[in-house]
Parts: C-alpha cells; structure tokens; sequence
C-alpha cells in the first residue's frame, strides 16, 4: 500500500470505500492526448478540412484518439471526485458514481459535470477557478451538443471538418487541459494528517 492508497477520513472509520489516489498521473496522460487532439484540429484545418485526402485516411485514426480522450478524461474525472470525498466528506450534491453517468443522462448531461467539476474544486480549497470552469464548460457545449443540433436542425448535414467545429475543438481542448492542471493542482499530493483525526 503506498502512501496515496491509504483510508482517510471518516472513511477510515467506515472502512475503505474511498481513498486518496494521486490524480496526477491520469491527469497527464488526459493532457498529453488532448494536446494530441487538438495538434490534429490545427493538422485537419492546415490541409483544407474535409476534402483533403489526409483527412479522410486519418479519419478512423481520429475516431480512436478522440474515444481516448474520452476515457482517459474520465479516469481522472472520476478519480478526483473520489478523492474529493476524501477531502470534503458529505459536502457533494451527487455521489462519486455520477462523475461517470452525469455525462450519459440526457438533457442532465448539459449542467451535472460542469456542477460536479465545481464540486471538485471547491473540495481542494477555496473556489477560485470557476470562470475557468465555466468558459471550459461553455466551449465544450458549443464543440459537442450545440454544434451538433446545429448541424443536423439548421445546416442539415453532419460534415464536422469545417474551420469553426476544429476551432471550438481548439479552443474547448485549450481550455480542458487547463481545468485539469487546475483541479489536480488543487487536490494535495497525499492525504494530509489532520485529514486522519476523528
């Protein structure tokens, strides 16, 4: 057991349904494979989007790193509300399983995370971030549920490589990758001993 893997809390009364994990590692993969992402937004834009023939081998390729994204993001997501439980017990709306299902719940998907991420935050220390967060969480809705309604309700097509959906995939990764070093920054490296007293 190292030193990150050990109850803290009132969860070292009750028992072992939460640790404190360091969230750095998932972090930094979450970050190295958004860079990655939004490295091909600029790569799609600079060889003319949709008709370049690069574009449409690499399509599959893309396919794949943006489903890594996902993954890897919410390995971490999920990682530090655990660990947020640690830091602030019973201070949380939701339980640590939404920062998984919060993302799959229809209509709830558009509020839950970016509440859940507050939550987050605050747990770590005083809320300083939440104009990050809430300009992350704008440019996500506007890459992802609004680009695509608009696509299929007012464009009427769904070719997603025009210079606008790559620039909100831009900015949108810019600003993930920032919230992430934020909310990690604000979880301490290990549990910290007063965390132990009952």
């Amino acid at each position: 057991m190292d030193r990150y893997d050990v109850p803290v809390g009132p969860s070292a009364v009750r028992g072992p349904r939460y640790r404190f994990r360091d969230p750095a590692g998932p972090a930094l993969v979450a970050q190295c494979l958004i860079a990655t992402s939004a490295l091909a937004d600029v790569f799609v834009i600079g060889t003319g989007g949709a008709d370049s023939p690069a574009v449409t081998e690499a399509n599959a390729l893309l396919g794949v790193l943006q489903m890594a994204c996902w993954i890897t993001f919410l390995f971490w997501f999920h990682r530090c509300r655990c660990n947020a439980e640690v830091l602030a017990p019973g201070t949380h709306t939701y339980a640590p399983g939404f920062a998984l299902g919060a993302w799959i719940i229809p209509l709830a998907m558009w509020w839950l995370p970016r509440r859940i991420t507050l939550d987050i935050r605050r747990a770590g220390g005083p809320p300083r971030d939440v104009a990050l967060i809430n300009a992350w969480w704008f440019a996500w809705l506007c890459d992802g549920p609004v680009s695509v309604a608009v696509h299929l309700l007012v464009l009427h097509q769904t070719d997603y490589h025009t210079p606008v959906d790559h620039g909100l995939g831009i900015l949108s990764s810019i600003l993930a990758i920032a919230v992430i070093r934020r909310v990690t920054a604000g979880q301490p490296a290990g549990p910290l001993p007063y965390f132990n007293m009952t």
